[in-house]
């Protein structure tokens, strides 16, 4: 904020249009200090509610999330988790933030919704099914994140199970050209950490999302207690629900964050506030206190 002088953090007392952070009286140790300027949100996660693959039970997941040390998460069901069954779990939780979304099928790939209640059907060629689904999305105020795009795209050479480069012989040699589908267009981020993926795909994600001046988001893509936040994404303050990751995703600057889950956290992002002591802090204590 302008004319506020930064603490021993290195940032100011309050953020976004003055809001206080809400520190509790007393003298904080830096380390609180920089927890509370951190949420950490899992933004790919799937529980045996909404997806028929996965045997993680929303306790289970919330219980892991305490343990990890993370903000919240984001429950993207393949085939959704019913609003009100939903909402019922989240008012049981008071520690752990969940928000609601969709990973939705389409054929140029998977994508994360927040704000549909269901799949939208599209019709026309590919690219017109993600033309509806924007449409649809816009309606309702909601927001799109393109997930893992280049999954199995590196898998052999003239063999692809990529779902946007669905032509072995035609798939792109650079980031430059892969950045030109007309996917791109469409989306609001991408998502490029992702951790089911192999470190090349995360990697030309990220390529490619840069191109196209998006942040970049991370997830684990978890269906079971294996890798839970081995992918993240860290915002700057405190998101205590959909509407807040709404306006932090609109607002930019956050960071795709990749190993956390083992106390190894690295920035893939370009967000400069974010230190590396603020991960590192936060995931070391989490594991001492498991310990």
């Amino acid at each position: 904020m302008a004319g506020e002088e930064a603490d021993d953090t290195g940032f100011a007392a309050s953020w976004r249009g003055g809001t206080p952070l809400g520190a509790p009286a007393g003298k904080l140790d830096r380390q609180e200090k920089l927890d509370q300027l951190l949420s950490l949100f899992d933004m790919h996660v799937h529980t045996n509610q909404g997806s028929p693959d996965s045997g993680l039970t929303p306790e289970e997941m919330v219980e892991d999330a305490r343990r990890l040390g993370l903000t919240g998460i984001m429950v993207t069901e393949h085939d959704g988790w019913p609003r009100h069954d939903f909402e019922a779990f989240r008012r049981t939780v008071d520690d752990i933030v969940l928000i609601r979304a969709l990973e939705v099928y389409t054929p140029l790939g998977h994508v994360i919704t927040m704000g549909l209640e269901g799949h939208v059907a599209g019709y026309g060629d590919s690219i017109e099914v993600i033309r509806t689904l924007r449409r649809e999305v816009d309606k309702v105020g909601g927001f799109m994140i393109l997930a893992h795009p280049f999954r199995f795209l590196f898998d052999l050479p003239h063999y692809t199970q990529n779902m946007l480069f669905q032509d072995a012989e035609r798939i792109p040699q650079s980031a430059d050209e892969a950045a030109k589908h007309r996917v791109f267009e469409l989306v609001d981020e991408v998502e490029v950490v992702n951790g089911g993926n192999i470190e090349v795909e995360n990697r030309f994600a990220q390529e490619v999302a840069a191109i196209h001046g998006f942040w970049g988001t991370g997830g684990s893509d978890a269906h079971s207690l294996d890798g839970l936040a081995r992918g993240v994404t860290a915002f700057m303050g405190d998101v205590r629900g959909e509407a807040d990751m709404l306006e932090a995703l609109r607002a930019g600057d956050f960071a795709p964050v990749e190993s956390f889950h083992v106390g190894k956290p690295v920035n893939y992002g370009r967000a400069s506030w974010l230190k590396p002591e603020m991960l590192l802090g936060r995931a070391a204590r989490h594991e001492s206190a498991a310990g």
